[in-house]
């Protein structure tokens, strides 16, 4: 009995100083330290939040305006920190900033070429979505999925220069999570976010999706700003861990997969149905890192895998968005592309699958271009992407039922959505668009798709 005591003793202790060891590493790791340029955050229509961190404790300073070289001054902080931020508010839509940032003694070196920010208009215009998955392991694989989808985007402009619209490359910018591998510590997101994307961070606003690495740290919810109070529209969540976006004629929303009650009736679920009851927008897109249908380096059938989140979506998630007439959902985590039909209701595992679940397999003997109705009405269908091999490749065997492709390749995803279609493709780091679909949303379409209650 002494011996047993002996024994749960040194137990405890040694729980007890790894449980510390840990807090302190967690904390150490997880500080804002060092320097880093400015960047963009939460940016909307009439407001955005400019990030910046200096060595030392200064008094922060920011000036701004629509001319470079006309640009009013506010300071931004009433005491000195090394952590600088600064929302602008009031400003007008569908307009281009510049700022310069710097400190009470002068200001930074200043680049028209980088630090601006164009604010989304008010009206329903053509959006283009550039969409990255598990980006963090920076090196040669990244930087060639990041050059080769901004110089397709660049050769490929949504709106051509004779409509005489000025818009940004980017409109809207989502991170499907793992951000930093391997563990989210600050150093990681400085090499393969600023580090790698540091010239588009400057002037295009990153929504970051929530992932299992990212989850190692605490250092995402330092760095990112998120609309936790419906800043960006839709319903205030009270999480920054989840949250939606209004842009143009759509409505985003970033779902936990990581963190966050993943039940049918947790708090997450219970935001999203109030969100998605108040959502009047023409397109329907959900964002979150662990993908319900996967045969990757992860497999969505292992309720093992990933600790079951990726069952928890499909089987609770799923049905509320598909009420809702979701369109297209994108997820990460699986190092590859895998791309599905047009979906409903597939709850189960892949055994389960069928061709019920198929709403439909293209139109016109065209496979990748699905109709589907022009007003938002349950249980009409999505596409369900994996995306997550903007930094990395790994293997699997591809071969889900529910998938129309897969592909062992890195790349990343561009989303075109003009009035009542909505363009998807995959360009991998050669700079080739390796699959391409669409969604029209059609006024006059009758689904012969009965649904499967």
């Amino acid at each position: 009995m002494k011996y047993l005591k002996t024994v749960i003793k040194i137990f405890i202790f040694v729980a007890l100083a790894y449980g510390v060891a840990r807090f302190v590493v967690v904390f150490k790791d997880s500080r804002l330290t060092g320097y880093r340029a400015p960047y963009i955050q939460m940016l909307t229509s009439d407001s955005v939040i400019v990030r910046w961190l200096t060595e030392e404790n200064q008094l922060g300073v920011l000036r701004f305006g629509e001319d470079s070289s006309l640009m009013a001054t506010i300071d931004s902080e009433v005491s000195p920190t090394k952590n600088h931020s600064v929302k602008l508010s009031d400003l007008k839509p569908a307009t281009k900033y510049y700022y310069q940032t710097g400190e009470i003694s002068g200001f930074h070196a200043f680049d028209p070429e980088k630090h601006w920010f164009y604010t989304p208009s008010e009206e329903s215009l053509p959006t283009r979505v550039w969409v990255i998955g598990d980006s963090g392991s920076p090196g040669e694989t990244v930087n060639q999925v990041r050059d080769s989808a901004l110089n397709w985007m660049k050769q490929n402009p949504l709106v051509s220069e004779e409509a005489g619209m000025t818009k940004p490359l980017i409109d809207i910018w989502i991170a499907l999570g793992d951000i930093a591998y391997r563990s989210g510590t600050n150093d990681q997101y400085q090499s393969a976010l600023f580090g790698t994307f540091g010239d588009i961070v400057a002037n295009t606003s990153l929504w970051p999706v929530y992932g299992n690495h990212d989850d190692r740290r605490w250092t995402y919810f330092r760095i990112f700003d998120l609309p936790e109070n419906a800043e960006a529209g839709g319903v205030a969540s009270g999480s920054e861990n989840y949250y939606s976006i209004d842009h143009s004629n759509i409505h985003f929303v970033i779902l936990d997969s990581q963190e966050s009650d993943r039940s049918a009736t947790g708090e997450m679920a219970s935001w999203l149905k109030k969100d998605l009851a108040q959502n009047t927008k023409t397109w329907l897109i959900v964002a979150f890192h662990h993908p319900p249908y996967s045969k990757g380096s992860h497999d969505s059938d292992d309720a093992g895998d990933s600790r079951g989140r990726m069952f928890d979506m499909r089987e609770n998630i799923l049905p509320i968005l598909e009420k809702a007439g979701v369109d297209l959902v994108l997820s990460g985590h699986s190092h590859m592309y895998e791309r599905s039909y047009l979906l409903d209701c597939a709850y189960g595992e892949s055994s389960d699958f069928s061709e019920n679940n198929i709403v439909s397999n293209g139109v016109n003997n065209k496979q990748q271009h699905y109709v589907k109705p022009l007003l938002q009405k349950e249980h009409q269908g999505a596409v369900y992407v994996v995306a997550g091999s903007s930094s990395r490749v790994d293997h699997g065997p591809l071969d889900h039922p529910a998938h129309y492709t897969g592909l062992l390749e890195a790349g990343s995803v561009v989303i075109d959505v003009n009035g009542n279609k909505l363009v998807t493709r995959f360009i991998n780091n050669k700079g080739q668009v390796r699959d391409e679909f669409s969604i029209e949303k059609n006024a006059d379409y009758k689904s012969a798709y009965q649904g499967c209650e």
